[in-house]
């Protein structure tokens, strides 16, 4: 198909526009339920919050950070069972957006966590500023504290591309509408990954740099090896993209000392990109001229084996159509696609022990009404979803697991409120 040809029907989708049905509640299938108990809600705080964030500690308690609106305010709880142990407010100013929200433990058990580029460390009940970082993404892999940072590609050699932009002015569809092609030259934005050491940030490795799409929305997990697992998405530059969902692995052998490319430890983004390991991912699935979102990543941390999410988005005969399905990565081979439920959105999964990946998906019905699923997936397949709750709307969707037999589900109600349930196997 011809560039143009593709701009053609790109413009179509935006004069049609796409709207669909309501639906009803997920169809269940044939396939057995996962043999699980759920606890009755928790309702977390009275207030509504704009971002949630949860990770779990070595003692199997939950730690929860809540931003909340008026007055901005940084909360934190610890749950332990279906009891919050603690409540306390850890940052009290209108000085920040409150736009990303991370968190992490490191290996001594003390919780950081990125408001904005703000990058703090919860030590013995007391949050330090450590500095101004600008992580994207916070994870452990062993005993280690890494970091994806965003960084500018032609800052890091990343090459330039020349693209062709579509543009439109004036009013309503057919009068008065004016459209134009124009080139534009652009530098792609790339990923660096770093290690947190004694006196900071150790830039590593530079994702992709070496290839002219940028990198958009990571996702990263670890397994016991301490070896990374990478997804994101990328886009070549136009009006009309090549979506790409992308998947790199880091080896311990990179993160170590032991790699000649990074002997010297790298404290500024402006050290010159060769003294970096550079990590090329390879390509889950490609498409064009239709919605492409890479959801998230999860990996056994026994095995290594890695599960990926994606949704697709397709509008035909002006209905919009979901397609949900995930990948298995085993031993550096990528899986045919396993089909899934076509949830609409929030599709979380995390490792659940014992070969089990652990999912969460949102289904929107009529009337408004939105369903949260819980789902396994072994032996090669997927289970028979199971209902964890119903509300006029739901945001925030995060799911934590202890990789034995709990999880922990969190999200916010039609009013912003944190709602919570432990799901046990």
């Amino acid at each position: 198909m011809s560039k143009a040809t593709k701009i053609v029907i790109l413009c179509v989708f935006l004069v049609c526009g796409c709207a669909g049905p309501g639906r009803g509640p997920l169809v269940v299938t044939d396939r057995p339920s996962p043999d699980v108990r759920l606890s009755s809600e928790m309702q977390l705080m009275d207030v509504p919050v704009r971002k949630i964030s949860a990770a779990i500690d070595q003692d199997g308690r939950i730690h929860v950070l809540a931003l909340v609106f008026k007055p901005p305010k940084l909360h934190h709880l610890i749950i332990d069972k279906e009891v919050v142990l603690n409540r306390e407010v850890l940052i009290s100013s209108d000085s920040y957006d409150y736009d990303h929200l991370d968190i992490a433990f490191d290996g001594s058990g003390n919780l950081h966590t990125i408001v904005d580029g703000d990058h703090f460390v919860l030590e013995k009940s007391a949050l330090r500023k450590l500095a101004k970082d600008p992580c994207v993404k916070l994870i452990r892999g062993g005993r280690d504290l890494f970091c994806l940072s965003r960084v500018e590609g032609k800052d890091v050699g990343a090459p330039g591309d020349w693209d062709w932009y579509f543009g439109a002015i004036g009013g309503g569809y057919p009068q008065g509408v004016c459209c134009w092609l124009f080139p534009w030259h652009s530098h792609p934005d790339k990923l660096v990954l770093a290690r947190r050491t004694p006196e900071g940030w150790s830039k590593l490795a530079l994702l992709d740099v070496e290839k002219k799409f940028e990198i958009k929305n990571p996702s990263i997990t670890a397994d016991k090896s301490g070896t990374l697992h990478v997804l994101y998405k990328t886009e070549e530059g136009g009006s009309v993209r090549e979506e790409q969902c992308a998947y790199a692995r880091i080896e311990p052998m990179i993160l170590g000392n032991s790699s000649e490319s990074i002997q010297s430890q790298v404290s500024h983004l402006e050290e010159p990109p060769r003294t970096l390991a550079k990590v090329s991912g390879r390509a889950v699935i490609s498409r064009q001229l239709s919605s492409l979102e890479c959801i998230d990543i999860a990996a056994d941390p026994e095995t290594g084996t890695v599960l990926i999410t994606v949704r697709e988005s397709h509008a035909g005969s002006g209905v919009y159509r979901p397609y949900s399905h995930s990948h298995i990565v085993e031993g550096r081979k990528i899986s045919r696609e396993i089909p899934m439920y076509d949830f609409d959105d929030a599709l979380q999964v995390e490792p659940g022990g014992d070969g089990r990946f652990l999912a969460l998906g949102v289904w929107s019905a009529q009337a408004k009404t939105t369903y949260i699923y819980y789902l396994e997936y072994h032996d090669n397949m997927w289970s028979a979803p199971v209902e964890l709750a119903r509300d006029d709307g739901v945001g925030n969707l995060v799911l934590v697991s202890d990789l034995d037999r709990r999880a922990f589900a969190l999200w916010t109600d039609k009013n912003g409120k944190p709602v919570a349930r432990w799901i046990e196997r």
